[in-house]
């Protein structure tokens, strides 16, 4: 049995199944236990507070059905020893920098995965399967090794449904352009509380980015703003011409999430449901643009490919 302390909304949902399934396949193991609680528990469900696995053809899965979390609840004397080592090295590095932490997060994966435990948290670049009666995976799940599995998890995050008749013409505009999804992520994130860690992307980082594609002077380029708040972007960014096509998010995250994936270029903001977009994408002549950090506090992310074009926020 593979545990998953699930949390985060749905691009983050996606990066722990991802892990999930890294292992699945690794280990061999028939089944997934999944834990929602501390989603469900906020009982914030259109603020997105949701399982968003269940629109997806997703690998079969169940639900965790105790209070609490896998962690503390599921392991073993052995994993819990092994887990509490690892608690005191973290402990005792809370008040280094972000960067310092993430650097330190390797130290000890191995013994960690050798009993079956996967906490895979920032600067974890790569984990060793080993098949136990129960393991157990958690963190923030944010990693480039899934990579390796990349074609087996494009196959499975795939809407249940069919298109919806609204987006028919939508993705067949898509499909038949040199399409680039250009992602942006307001709200949360320029809030009081967020602005000062993750408010990275200004306008002028969209303005440059969409100047690369264009400087490029493809035939049949057509742009696709996605964007939590579109009003912002047809005020902010001056995006004007033809090959423009605002979209906005006021549809199932699913049916975004398709979208996204269907045009052949991007231009990422700092978010995880951004980079699904570019990595459930199938075109492997794919230019991806990016910004060139992805958070305010000096941690330099995984998530940042060394083959993308990294352009200043």
């Amino acid at each position: 049995m593979i545990y998953v302390e699930m949390d985060g909304r749905c691009g983050n949902q996606l990066f722990h199944y991802a892990v999930a399934r890294y292992v699945q396949l690794a280990t061999g193991d028939k089944q997934l236990c999944i834990n929602f609680n501390k989603i469900f528990d906020k009982k914030l469900p259109k603020e997105g507070w949701v399982d968003y696995l269940k629109d997806f053809n997703t690998v079969q899965y169940n639900y965790y059905t105790k209070p609490g979390t896998v962690l503390k609840n599921e392991s073993n004397f052995i994993q819990k020893l092994v887990i509490g080592l690892k608690a005191v090295q973290i402990k005792f590095t809370s008040r280094r920098s972000r960067q310092e932490r993430a650097m330190l997060a390797q130290s000890g994966q191995k013994l960690l995965n050798s009993v079956g435990v996967y906490w895979v948290r920032e600067g974890v670049e790569k984990i060793w399967p080993s098949k136990r009666k129960k393991s157990i995976i958690s963190g923030v799940c944010e990693s480039n090794f899934i990579y390796e599995i990349q074609k087996i998890l494009q196959d499975e995050i795939v809407p249940k449904y069919p298109v919806d008749d609204k987006n028919k013409d939508l993705i067949n505009l898509i499909d038949n352009s040199n399409s680039v999804c250009i992602s942006v992520r307001r709200g949360d994130f320029f809030t009081d509380t967020n602005q000062k860690k993750y408010g990275v992307c200004s306008p002028e980082y969209y303005i440059r980015a969409k100047k690369f594609f264009d400087d490029k002077q493809i035939d049949n380029t057509m742009f696709f703003c996605f964007s939590d708040d579109i009003e912002w972007c047809k005020e902010k960014l001056n995006f004007k011409g033809a090959n423009i096509v605002f979209v906005s998010q006021d549809m199932p995250v699913y049916e975004t999430l398709r979208l996204m994936a269907h045009c052949k270029n991007f231009v990422l903001s700092n978010s995880t449901f951004s980079w699904w977009g570019q990595f459930l994408s199938k075109n492997n002549d794919k230019v991806v643009v990016s910004p060139s950090r992805w958070n305010n506090e000096g941690y330099d992310s995984d998530l940042i490919s060394d083959d993308w074009v990294l352009i200043d926020a």
